[in-house]
């Protein structure tokens, strides 16, 4: 996150672009995922965060219904992971409500987190 000095950025924000820094686009950080498919999903975060991180902070969303997996089966338990590393779209609009991504729409439901949910960051892989 070159191009937005840290000190400015939201708590969560920092958070997100540190625990994505901490991941190398060439090591999987989690089951469920191919090396190619790693390396875009990484990429997008990444992108996401830079472009999208302080409105998608300040709308409310939080670490693990964007970056969430299960802590031992990764992306393979698809109902513990977050909208952000299971579709490799690009985003187009972030709101309280909803992120459109590519086609698709991701609605923030009530209660999303599943129990054990960590951010990919904290994967156990």
């Amino acid at each position: 996150m070159a191009s937005v000095p840290e000190t400015t950025l939201p708590p969560t924000v920092l958070f997100w672009s540190r625990g994505l820094a901490s991941l190398s686009p060439g090591v999987v950080p989690c089951r469920g995922l191919r090396p190619d498919e790693w390396r875009e999903t990484h990429r997008r975060c990444g992108e996401f965060v830079e472009r999208w991180g302080v409105q998608a902070d300040a709308a409310g969303w939080d670490t693990l219904r964007l970056f969430g997996i299960h802590p031992e089966l990764g992306t393979i338990r698809g109902d513990y992971s977050g909208i952000l590393v299971t579709l490799s779209v690009d985003v187009h609009e972030v709101t309280p409500e909803w992120i459109k991504l590519g086609r698709w729409t991701a609605y923030r439901h009530e209660p999303v987190k599943q129990a054990g949910m960590v951010p990919i960051w904290e994967s156990k892989r």
